[in-house]
């Protein structure tokens, strides 16, 4: 994405309630389906954008979050957010690159990525983040995915474009399992989650447009939430809850 472009998008989704698809239903529900028994008391949340997640972690899990993003304004937003909700002293927000795993600590109990591990590739994430793990540890997030055997072809062709590395739900559990991880729970984000995003989208998507006219990127998030309208059944996100190594670390 040009620079240009890449500053726009930030500023759109500054003015989002999210950055993409999910809800605090869907994160319960992920959190759920931990393994009975895992000590949570760390945990990572990579991409966090302005905290939709992070903050339902700190509050569930009573964990001290460490919630890393490239773009600092949405760290300013988290943090003000944290702070009215009695959580400031839980969450930690960190300006990085999540694929820069170098730079950060290791040893969580929990990674969580919601819609974040598409921007450095389905299995370098599972690859790069597994170090971040102690043992035992999890890994949760959201991945594209198809529901259906064979999509319709506009909605490939959108993905050609798109997201060419878009795969089928069995080829994302085996790819998890190729990674080293085990997988305890996966389900699709409901149709909620993506309609919810899109209409928190639309404010923000037309007062863009007024600012700085019908730029290809408004066009692209166009396409993208008129694909969705067609042909949401046949793909969506799929939340994947993995465990890596030897749970023997409890």
């Amino acid at each position: 994405m040009e620079a240009d472009e890449l500053t726009l998008m930030f500023e759109l989704f500054e003015a989002t309630p999210r950055q993409g698809p999910g809800s605090v239903a869907s994160t319960r529900r992920a959190l759920r389906s931990l393994p009975e028994g895992l000590r949570v008391a760390r945990a990572l949340d990579l991409g966090c954008g302005t905290g939709g997640s992070t903050l339902v972690l700190a509050e569930e899990t009573g964990a001290q979050v460490t919630a890393v993003d490239i773009h600092a304004p949405f760290l300013d937003t988290l943090r003000s957010q944290a702070e009215q909700r009695g959580l400031g002293d839980r969450i930690t927000t960190v300006v990085g690159d999540m694929a820069d795993t170098g730079s950060l600590d290791s040893g969580y109990d929990l990674l969580w990525a919601e819609g974040s591990a598409y921007s450095i590739g389905f299995e370098a994430a599972l690859r790069g983040w597994r170090s971040l793990l102690r043992p035992g540890g999890c890994l949760v997030l959201t991945e594209l995915a198809w529901f259906v055997p064979e999509p319709s072809p506009p909605a490939r062709a959108f993905f050609a474009d798109e997201y060419p590395d878009m795969q089928g739900e069995a080829m994302r559990i085996e790819q998890a399992r190729a990674a080293g991880y085990e997988v305890v729970d996966s389900f699709r984000l409901p149709p909620g989650d993506w309609h919810a995003y899109y209409a928190g989208v639309a404010n923000a998507l037309t007062d863009a447009i007024a600012r700085h006219g019908d730029r290809d990127l408004y066009a692209s998030l166009r396409r993208e939430q008129q694909t969705y309208e067609t042909y949401g059944d046949e793909y969506g996100y799929l939340c994947l809850v993995l465990q890596a190594g030897d749970a023997s670390g409890e």
